[in-house]
């Protein structure tokens, strides 16, 4: 079905604009290969590629052109540290680096063959390694892409997904979105796959919500969506979004994580106020990405909530014994990824046999059908024979105001915290919604949180410099 998804979907939407790009030029769908087909020839089927991934025409042009062509992609941010970069290079021999052309990584060792846009090509490997027919593109599960981890997709998981977030979100081919996010971050692919399958425009854009200019494309080309992690949403808060006139705006997406209550109402009411629907999102790299959104209409009603499964998708609990309402969330749909990879040598192999994903999430669901996220499985400790979840306790001490991280090291569970409040204050409220003993917990005030590049708090920096 997948095999000649795109070359179909070209066809369908020949005569749309496609993209406007860095440069406010506009591309149409029947003309989105012509380049790539007559200056990339020269990259066969199965080859891998490694490409700095970044909001502008030549990006697109290569990725779409890799995916027609079946080219295996590793795609990773453009900021990633060249050190980083060559260790991939070193795990995973790509045949090809591509790499943009500003970039002041040494690659003396790699024979340059031609620029491309913003792009300049570089042979790694002559050698041709062994690749699984399905597999698409890699992409890293961490924050920083230093991780030689990655999770391996396929055309039909992409594509399944994508048709599937454009069914509930109603994405057509007269709506119009603006990039916010890298498109190597699975959140941000995500976005530009759903409009690229639905005939729609994308506007490309590098530029922060600070920046006039961005404000100034979405009144310029009336601008119907864009997306955004809580990160985002902080800074669009600061900036009096619900004091905006934005009519062309019909709705924004969230996902990366879940957003402080005060946060989600402040947007609950800007966009009641603005017509504008704000749809929560859940998902997981390995589920390329979306698993649950929660419909605006039931956002008031089920605040915290990370709402119901994706058409063609299932989610259940996975039980435990110690709690006939708490499990792990397990989601099925074909949009579950191939599996882990770590280097070249897992490239080839098939997609793992299920399509079961277990989140490592753990959830409750209520009699609506609706689940909520306590806390991560990997984030369990017993400490004096109790067992506590330490971002379900983080969410506790949110709802009293308090912001802190909780990290568990030698039987000790350590407060980071930025609030202003007292030791003995935060530890009553910590020891009454815990019922442990108030020396288990050592409170360690900071300045702020160490973030990672998804900008959620980055615990092994945390310790590392708070701990050392």
């Amino acid at each position: 079905m997948y095999k000649d998804f795109i070359e179909k979907n070209i066809k369908k939407f020949s005569s749309n604009i496609f993209l406007i790009d860095e440069n406010d030029k506009s591309i149409s769908y029947k003309n989105i290969f012509i380049k790539s087909e007559k200056n990339l020839n020269f990259i066969s089927k199965g080859d891998v590629c490694l490409i700095l991934a970044d909001n502008c025409l030549s990006y697109i042009e290569l990725y779409l052109y890799f995916l027609k062509q079946n080219i295996k992609q590793i795609l990773i941010d453009k900021n990633t540290n060249d050190n980083q970069i060559i260790k991939i290079a070193g795990l995973y021999k790509p045949n090809y680096l591509i790499v943009n052309n500003n970039s002041k990584i040494n690659l003396e060792n790699y024979k340059f063959i031609k620029t491309y846009g913003n792009y300049n090509i570089y042979l790694y490997s002559e050698k041709k390694i062994s690749t699984n027919e399905d597999l698409a593109i890699l992409l890293s599960t961490s924050g920083s892409t230093g991780s030689s981890r990655f999770v391996k997709l396929s055309k039909e998981n992409i594509f399944n997904n994508a048709l599937n977030i454009s069914k509930y979100l109603k994405i057509n081919s007269k709506q119009t979105t603006i990039t916010t996010m890298s498109p190597s971050y699975s959140y941000g692919m995500s976005i530009i796959n759903t409009h690229f399958l639905s005939g729609s425009r994308i506007i490309l854009n590098n530029e922060t919500f600070f920046d006039k200019n961005f404000w100034d494309k979405i009144q310029k080309y009336k601008v119907n969506s864009f997306g955004g992690v809580p990160y985002h949403y902080e800074i669009l808060k600061k900036l009096k979004f619900s004091n905006f006139n934005l009519p062309t705006l019909k709705y924004l997406t969230q996902a990366g994580g879940n957003m402080d209550k005060d946060l989600v109402l402040y947007f609950l009411e800007s966009c009641k106020k603005n017509k504008i629907d704000f749809v929560q999102m859940y998902g997981q790299t390995e589920a390329s990405p979306r698993i649950s959104y929660l419909p605006f209409k039931f956002a008031r009603k089920k605040i915290g909530s990370i709402g119901k499964v994706i058409p063609g998708g299932h989610m259940s609990l996975k039980k435990n014994k110690k709690s006939n309402k708490v499990g792990e969330i397990v989601y099925r749909g074909k949009n579950v990824f191939m599996g882990y990879s770590l280097s070249y040598k897992d490239l080839s192999k098939a997609k793992k046999r299920s399509n079961n994903l277990k989140t490592g999430d753990l959830g409750w669901k209520d009699k609506d059908g609706y689940f909520y996220l306590v806390g991560r499985k990997d984030r369990d400790v017993k400490i004096s024979g109790l067992r506590v979840n330490l971002d379900e306790l983080g969410k506790l001490m949110q709802n009293n105001k308090i912001k802190c991280c909780f990290v568990e090291k030698n039987k000790k569970i350590y407060v980071f915290t930025v609030s202003n409040k007292t030791n003995t204050s935060i530890l009553e409220v910590i020891s009454k919604e815990t019922k442990l003993n108030k020396k288990v917990f050592i409170i360690k005030k900071i300045k702020s949180f160490p973030k990672n590049r998804r900008n959620k708090i980055d615990i092994d920096r945390l310790l590392k410099n708070e701990l050392h």
